[in-house]
């Protein structure tokens, strides 16, 4: 296997690209110290060779507003089937993400529906007619505690984050903010839609994506970003981050602590994702642990802190084939963007 060659260079450019994934190259390089042309070199380098890339989607889908319209899928599946069935999955437009797990089951699937009616057309539709699955246990998500964008390197100095976050803060007053559970308008998703496949597609090329006029664009992104009705991430292939490795744990948490134990576990720096749900359990933790035996370390500190939790089912990633909308090859770099399809994004009131 070819190794990858990541220079501290480019992790702080990646954390830079964290922090602020539409900054624009001289702002990177004056928080970097080196010139525009410099910093884009090296993202041209590393999203080109699939190590890291920015892509836009719409962190509400998390059922934290309204109808919950989200759900976290562990799935069981017949053993000699198990790629071919994930490699499938993947194509699903309601599918966001899809790993490949060992553990107490064989899938771990991410899915978005406009809403219940739609979930439920899905999983007793194309979810069923799958080749090779088994059975499968889904957990509807209710609220969002943290999810992968806030996730970060660590690589760059607090006062270069402080500078960078400085730099790229608007420098007009906020758009009022808007209900996140409202639909976006046609305009707003052809914008959501181009920045799937490229989250730092220029303004003019978005403007012509959008069929808007670039002041337009840069008025109606910098709302959807001020309201979260979308959020940003520049994202990674594991080597990049030297292998972790990816963890799932489901938890079933008394009700008087749910609210507690999630806030807890946010400020873990290996916890990606946080999510409360209904279903077989209450919250939903996925972790990129810097080796094997965090896991041990992760459960004892559960059992010292909070011994009413009890963990349900406990899964160790595999392979990645899907991350947010984005096809990962066995290596977990970026393949061809899968877009979203807009039509399962949008989110209905109840």
């Amino acid at each position: 296997m070819e190794s990858v060659t990541v220079s501290e260079l480019d992790l702080q450019l990646l954390h830079a690209l964290q922090i602020s994934p539409r900054a624009p190259w001289n702002v990177i390089g004056q928080v970097l110290g080196i010139s525009p042309s410099t910093a884009a070199r090296h993202w041209e380098r590393l999203s080109g060779e699939g190590l890291a890339w920015v892509t836009a989607y719409r962190p509400d889908l998390a059922g934290q507003h309204g109808d919950p319209v989200n759900g976290l899928v562990t799935a069981a599946c017949t053993p000699s089937m198990l790629t071919e069935t994930a490699e499938c999955l993947a194509t699903h437009p309601e599918v966001l993400s899809v790993e490949i797990v060992s553990g107490d089951g064989d899938l771990f699937v991410t899915i978005g529906a406009a809403d219940r009616h739609a979930f439920a057309d899905y999983m007793l539709g194309s979810f069923t007619r799958l080749d090779g699955l088994l059975t499968s246990s889904t957990c509807w998500v209710t609220r969002l505690h943290r999810e992968g964008s806030k996730w970060r390197l660590r690589t760059l100095g607090p006062d270069q984050v402080r500078r960078l976050s400085a730099l790229t803060a608007p420098r007009t007053a906020s758009a009022p903010a808007q209900p996140p559970s409202t639909l976006l308008d046609a305009a707003d998703e052809r914008i959501v839609a181009a920045m799937a496949g490229d989250g730092r597609a220029s303004y003019a090329a978005l403007a012509d994506t959008a069929g808007i006029s670039e002041p337009t664009v840069r008025r109606r992104l910098r709302r959807l970003l001020d309201s979260r009705r979308i959020a940003v991430r520049c994202d990674l292939a594991w080597e990049v981050v030297g292998w972790p490795v990816p963890t799932t744990v489901a938890l079933r948490v008394p009700a008087d602590q749910l609210d507690e134990v999630a806030r807890s576990l946010t400020v873990l720096p290996d916890v990606r994702l946080i999510a409360a749900c209904v279903g077989e359990a209450d919250l939903i933790v996925s972790m990129w642990l810097p080796a094997l035996a965090g896991g041990h370390r992760f459960a004892a500190m559960l059992s010292d802190r909070y011994p009413r939790v009890r963990v349900v089912r406990w899964l160790t990633g595999l392979r990645t084939v899907k991350r947010m909308g984005q096809l990962l090859d066995d290596r977990g770099r970026a393949r061809a963007a899968t877009r979203v399809s807009q039509e399962h994004l949008a989110v209905r009131r109840p």
